[in-house]
């Protein structure tokens, strides 16, 4: 989910940045195109952030308790 948000994120900005730069006519082919190849490139590009804020989310709401890190067995 988390990954899905970040790249969808991506894509909206960008896809404001192309259409609001030269707004009075916007290159909706290249638009097309480079959204395309953007939703197939970003949730790879995304998927180290997303997994970072996955696990910091699942320690905030499950924080770690001792018996988590069991003791060394050397």
């Amino acid at each position: 989910m988390f990954n899905f948000i970040a790249a969808e994120l991506l894509f909206a900005l960008a896809a404001a940045g192309v259409i609001a730069a030269p707004w009075p006519s916007p290159p909706w082919t290249a638009l097309q195109w480079g959204g395309a190849a953007l939703m197939i490139v970003a949730p790879l590009i995304c998927y180290p952030f997303s997994k970072t804020v996955f696990l910091a989310f699942d320690l905030l709401f499950r924080p770690a308790r001792p018996e988590d890190f069991p003791p060394d067995a050397t």
